[in-house]
């Protein structure tokens, strides 16, 4: 069964959701826009390196939040 049509559908949802976010942007103003949330990623990974589960990890996020606006 031929199934290459069905990656064709997904690309094109992807890009129909994906476009209004890139509109209009180099990809240097994507990369500063995302710059924060890299960073923070990389500040939970240093502090919990064995990771955790997802519950924990969005506790993390919530303290990672509240320290940076502190």
């Amino acid at each position: 069964m031929e199934f290459g049509w069905l990656l064709y559908i997904v690309l094109a949802a992807l890009l129909f959701f994906c476009f209004p976010h890139f509109r209009g942007k180099s990809m240097d103003d994507l990369f500063a826009d995302d710059d924060d949330l890299h960073h923070r990623v990389h500040r939970i990974g240093k502090k919990h390196p064995r990771g955790g589960t997802w519950g924990e990890y969005a506790s993390w996020v919530e303290e990672d939040t509240r320290s940076q606006s502190a």
